[in-house]
């Protein structure tokens, strides 16, 4: 910032910004829940696979969550919030975080005589239990830089090293870490603000170094971690407290999947949860049934009949990338890839554009785990609202549907309940400006040109239908409807109405055949 010290007019240049500009949250992020072999609790951003690999670990045949991310990236997504589930309330046995202790050794004791630091997992699960060979966390401990014992004074705690290994591999190394609060390399304060694995605090021992302690010895032995459990299998309960309570302070459009879960108690979770919040959508796995009678008329039958929800069906046959050959196909909830190409359709083509058609292909799907008539193709979309897969030559496989769980119109399709959500997500952040300032009329015409600005350039990009901006939308924020009553209670109204885009879902042709003077009409 500059200083000024002489009484005058300063005069700089800077370039303009915006009002219109809006933040990343509007555009819409994932959100998955589902079981890891590791990782934390706490819903967490990755923006890659490998992102994903290094937090949570490899794709494992118990564990869906790993196809369905692996599916998201391949597909078009960008990123993503991961929420693992553990069984962690209710009935034993609960999942359980494993600990280790790090020994301090006074020079000559030939013992240890209390602890360096008590050290735990990240994260809960069998994960990081090191009682079998080759398995879990452990840590060595050694000088910083020297071999040996160390002589402390009483006003210099010594130092020291600390190195990670997971399943016998090296995956941190600390060096100059110190059990001194006044240190800025505070070994509680470094792990538990930078490591990926482990969490620590100081031994009572180690706290009271002083000069009278003399010299220290340390381990050079591993140290593993131990007494850690996954519990029992995860329940719809384990589920549903994730989903009410791990999405609290992320903002923003998000599109929510529980993969594999298909109880309607799961299941109305997640659509409870995205209408409360009125920003977020539902993608919902099918069942694993080849049956449509038992789809339509069973599973689906108990679910919200919500806009803010979508079901795919069936399951389909997908590349497994942790096999090679002709044998690396399984079937594969279907969730992740969706939401993928959720977000390549909206990258391309705005959240006006339903995400199915022949430009909305599966990458990685191989064919379907089920196959359905007309008739029941028919059913199954007409009745239940269950958007299908179709294998289309040339094409591969096709999102073949753009309907939400709600059977009436225009809440039963996807772009419009996403247009919404997009819209108001978009003008919360393009009026963040406005709190706190005056409220009067120059206020009330700086948030409708933001507003104006925003919605003419969703109109151009095909977001709204329309000629022209005036049949795309209106915009009303004037002394009409900023009332005083209104103005002394310190609100501003803003009335907003767009011409959102309907999908066109079925095409009629006419065909006449004219000979002569005289037509023949079929309609195909």
């Amino acid at each position: 910032m500059a200083t000024y010290s002489t009484p005058g007019v300063y005069v700089s240049e800077s370039t303009l910004v915006s009002n219109t500009q809006r933040s990343n949250n509007a555009d819409s992020t994932a959100v998955f829940f589902g079981t890891a072999p590791r990782g934390p609790l706490a819903a967490t951003l990755i923006n890659s696979w490998s992102g994903f690999k290094s937090i949570y670990g490899d794709i494992s045949a118990n564990n869906e969550l790993g196809y369905a991310v692996y599916h998201f990236f391949a597909n078009g997504g960008r990123e993503a919030y991961i929420v693992r589930v553990l069984h962690t309330s209710g009935s034993a046995p609960l999942a359980t975080t494993a600990t280790a202790t790090v020994p301090y050794y006074p020079t000559g004791s030939g013992s240890a005589s209390g602890s360096l630091l008590t050290l735990s997992a990240t994260s809960p699960g069998a994960w990081a239990d090191g009682t079998l060979t080759n398995k879990g966390l452990s840590v060595k401990v050694n000088s910083d830089n020297r071999t040996g014992a160390i002589t402390a004074t009483a006003s210099v705690i010594p130092t020291f090293n600390l190195t990670v290994y997971l399943d016998g591999a090296e995956v941190e190394r600390w060096n100059e870490i110190s059990t001194d609060p006044a240190n800025n390399r505070y070994a509680p304060t470094v792990l538990n603000t930078y490591s990926q694995y482990i969490n620590g605090v100081v031994g009572a021992s180690a706290g009271s170094v002083t000069a009278a302690s003399a010299t220290w010895e340390f381990i050079t032995t591993e140290k593993k971690f131990s007494a850690s459990v996954d519990g029992t299998a995860v329940t719809g309960d384990d589920y549903t407290a994730a989903i009410n309570s791990k999405l609290e302070t992320i903002e923003g459009v998000l599109i929510l999947n529980a993969v594999g879960q298909t109880s309607s108690l799961v299941v109305n979770a997640l659509i409870a949860k995205a209408e409360t919040r009125g920003d977020s959508f539902v993608v919902i796995d099918p069942s694993t049934s080849t049956d449509a009678a038992t789809i339509g008329a069973g599973t689906v039958q108990g679910y919200t009949p919500s806009s803010y929800a979508a079901v795919y069906y069936p399951m389909l046959k997908m590349a497994d990338p942790t096999k090679t050959g002709p044998a690396a196909i399984r079937d594969t909830y279907p969730g992740g890839a969706v939401v993928g190409a959720y977000i390549r359709s909206e990258v391309t083509r705005t959240v006006a554009k339903a995400p199915a058609g022949y430009g909305t292909d599966v990458r990685n799907a191989i064919g379907l785990t089920a196959t359905f008539t007309p008739t029941e193709a028919d059913d199954l979309y007409a009745k239940y609202g269950i958007n299908l897969f179709k294998s289309v030559p040339g094409a591969g496989v096709i999102i073949n549907g753009t309907r939400t769980l709600d059977k009436l119109s225009p809440g039963k399709y996807i772009p419009i309940r996403r247009s919404l959500n997009y819209i108001k997500q978009s003008l919360k952040d393009a009026t963040q400006f406005a709190v706190f300032e005056p409220n009067d009329q120059r206020l009330w015409d700086r948030i409708s040109m933001t507003t104006s600005a925003f919605l003419g350039e969703f109109w151009r990009a095909g977001g709204l239908k329309g000629g022209n901006s005036a049949e795309a939308f209106y915009v009303t924020c004037n002394s009409t409807n900023n009332t005083s009553t209104s103005i002394n209670n310190g609100e501003v109204r803003l009335e907003v109405g767009v011409a959102l885009q309907y999908p066109a879902e079925f095409i009629v042709i006419n065909v006449s055949q004219w000979t002569g003077g005289s037509n023949t009409v079929s309609n195909l």
